[in-house]
């Protein structure tokens, strides 16, 4: 922490236009962040919204898997010829 009021310093010449230069540049640095900020805010919403679509269709792939394991496990059933007793009655031994 620095003591006591901070002092000014006049820059005269040279030493003028660099320090035009250095406060140049630290604006269009302070307005690079910002804009970094939000950009990556966005990177940010695109990321959980693409997530959030990969979770919907990895459920709705899961739903037609058993859709089709279910209808293939019943066409099996049809095909043996045998009643749901016995085909339970196995299953259990």
């Amino acid at each position: 922490m620095p003591r006591g009021p901070k002092k000014e310093i006049v820059y005269t010449g040279k030493a003028a236009k660099i320090n035009e230069k250095v406060l140049k540049l630290d604006a269009e640095l302070k307005a690079a962040k910002v804009e970094l900020k939000a950009a990556y805010k966005e990177q940010i919403k695109t990321e959980k919204a693409l997530a959030k679509k990969a979770q919907k269709e990895a459920a709705l792939a899961a739903k037609k898997t058993l859709k089709e394991n279910k209808t293939k496990l019943l066409k099996a059933i049809e095909v043996s010829g045998k009643t749901p007793e016995e085909i339970l009655e196995f299953l259990n031994k």
